[in-house]
C-alpha cells in the first residue's frame, strides 16, 4: 500500500507564494523515509494532506491508489496514524487514556476497551518506555515522556503507515536513540511503513532508506538517503557548509560554523 503526492500545491488564501508546489512522491511501502528541509519547507504541511486535515485538490494526495478523501475518518485512521510535534486535547485523561484513544477506528460508538486493546496499548507503552506513567495525568509528563506516550499511541493503533512530525526534537539522546530504534525495527519486520519529519541528519542516516529535501515548498531531491544528503545539496537547502565524516561505512554531519 503506497501513498502518494501527485503535483501537489497548496497556497492557502491570502498569501502570496504556495507552502507546496507541484510536489510529486510515492513513498513506498516497507521503507522509513524522511522529510527533510527548513523551517517552512511544507514538510508538516505535505503530511497534513495525507491526513486530509488539509483538503487537496482532487486526485492530487492518493493512498493505496485512490483519492485520500474518498477514504472515511475511521477507514482512514486504520491506515495512517499520526505522531504531532504538539499535543493539545488530552488535558483530562491519563497516559493510558490517551494511548487507548488509538484503538477507536476498530470499535463501535459504544463499545469498552477490550483485553486486546490494554494488551496492545500496555506493549506499546513498554516498548517506549512510559508504561509507568499509564495512570498520571498526560500533561504531568514532561515534553519528552508525552511525545513518548503520542508515539505509543501511534503503534497502539496498528496501521500500516505511520507518520511522525519531528518525533526526536522533545527527547534526551537515549530516547531519541530508542524511538528511531523502535520505528526501524518496525519497518524491519513489515509491520508498518513511516514518513517522519526530521532535522537530525545523523540520526537520518543511521535509520532512513530514503530521504525528500524540501526548500520553500519545492522538492530540491529525493531518493536513497545517501544520495540525497551530500554536502552540496545540504548547502544549497540549507544555506549552511557541512564537514561529513565517515567511520564503519556511517557517515555523520556537522555543520561548518563561521569564525
Amino acid at each position: 500500500m503506497n501513498v502518494e503526492a501527485k503535483n501537489l500545491t497548496y497556497q492557502p488564501s491570502g498569501t502570496k507564494t504556495p507552502i507546496l508546489s507541484g510536489v510529486s512522491y510515492t513513498f513506498s511501502e516497507g521503507c522509513m523515509t524522511a522529510l527533510l528541509g527548513p523551517n517552512g519547507s511544507g514538510k508538516t504541511t505535505m503530511l497534513r494532506h495525507f491526513l486530509a486535515q488539509i483538503k487537496s485538490p482532487e486526485g492530487a494526495v492518493l493512498i493505496d491508489g485512490k483519492d485520500s478523501l474518498s477514504y472515511s475518518p475511521k477507514e482512514r485512521s486504520r491506515i495512517l496514524a499520526w505522531v504531532p510535534q504538539n499535543s493539545s486535547g488530552e488535558s483530562a485523561f491519563t497516559v493510558e487514556d490517551v494511548v487507548l484513544m488509538a484503538r477507536y477506528p476498530y470499535k463501535g460508538t459504544w463499545d469498552d476497551d477490550s483485553d486486546e486493546d490494554r494488551r496492545i496499548a500496555e506493549e506499546a507503552m513498554e516498548t517506549v518506555g512510559v508504561l509507568q506513567f499509564k495512570k498520571r495525568d498526560f500533561t504531568s509528563l514532561s515534553g519528552g515522556e508525552r511525545q513518548r506516550a503520542l508515539i505509543a499511541r501511534a503503534l497502539t493503533q496498528t496501521t500500516p503507515w505511520i507518520f511522525l512530525d519531528e518525533p526526536t526534537s522533545n527527547l534526551d539522546v537515549k530516547h531519541q536513540i530508542r524511538i528511531m530504534q523502535v520505528l526501524r525495527e518496525k519497518v524491519d519486520a513489515k509491520k508498518t511503513s513511516s514518513i517522519v519529519v526530521m532535522h537530525d541528519f545523523n540520526l537520518v542516516e543511521k535509520y532512513c532508506d530514503k530521504a525528500i529535501l524540501l526548500k520553500e515548498g519545492h522538492v530540491v531531491a529525493k531518493g536513497e538517503t545517501r544520495e540525497v544528503l551530500t554536502p552540496k545539496l545540504l548547502r544549497e537547502v540549507y544555506e549552511v557548509d557541512f564537514e561529513v565524516f565517515e567511520k564503519e561505512g556511517q557517515r555523520f554531519f556537522v555543520p561548518k560554523t563561521q569564525d
